[in-house]
């Protein structure tokens, strides 16, 4: 599949961004809510013109940045993280929750996205390199979890869908991810201390942004100079 143009590129992540703010309002009414909340605001009241704003515009960046920098065939899986998970990670800054059906929505997109890149490569191999992305990453952060309980399993979930739609790329973009990822996540708990908050900080955000820095990245160094498949 040929790389389109700046101009389309452009069209098509605004036509993105636009059905992802679009679809937001009626997205946050529909979600379910947790059984203890915690003093977690609605998810419905979160539906509001500026949440909305603030999604697509965050989704019109991801997906330019993804249209310009990632051969086609690999848009489809992009889109768990560049539309599903910013809306995702918009409600985690609002309410410190990852929610569940659309960490579901994500992995869903990103298998089906796995599935075109396998299909356009003519191989299983990207399907393996999925599967192995989403193991390893989502297997370090259940961990991590375990462990430190520095943040919550929708964090773990998330971290899969990274590492799924990253490795159909490359290991080198797995790696970058997770290491840009945790360096932004670490800077917005900063910021939130410094800010006088307390308590629990949303690290989705910043965990999700590290893929999209890891392109940046790569770009900022002479476009697609890492190993691509398909």
């Amino acid at each position: 599949m040929p790389w389109p143009t700046p101009a389309l590129a452009v069209v098509l992540a605004a036509l993105v961004a636009t059905a992802t703010a679009a679809l937001t309002p009626a997205v946050l009414r529909t979600l379910p809510e947790p059984a203890d909340p915690d003093g977690k605001p609605p998810y419905a009241s979160l539906a509001s013109h500026t949440v909305v704003a603030g999604v697509g515009l965050a989704c019109l960046a991801a997906t330019l940045l993804v249209t310009l920098t990632v051969p086609p065939a690999h848009w489809p899986a992009w889109l768990a993280l560049a539309s599903v998970n910013v809306l995702a990670c918009a409600v985690d800054a609002r309410t410190t929750w990852l929610p569940l059906p659309l960490a579901r929505a994500g992995w869903a997109v990103a298998a089906v996205g796995a599935g075109v890149v396998a299909w356009a490569s003519g191989s299983w191999t990207p399907l393996a390199a999925a599967a192995l992305g989403a193991l390893a990453l989502g297997l370090l952060f259940h961990l991590l979890w375990r462990t430190t309980g520095a943040f919550g399993y929708g964090d773990v979930r998330l971290a899969a869908t990274i590492g799924a739609v990253t490795a159909l790329d490359s290991v080198g973009l797995v790696v970058w991810a997770l290491l840009l990822g945790t360096l932004a996540g670490a800077v917005w708990g900063i910021v939130h201390r410094a800010a006088g908050g307390r308590g629990t900080f949303p690290y989705g955000p910043g965990l999700l942004a590290g893929p999209f820095l890891a392109l940046a990245l790569r770009a900022a160094q002479g476009g697609l100079s890492w190993p691509v498949t398909g």
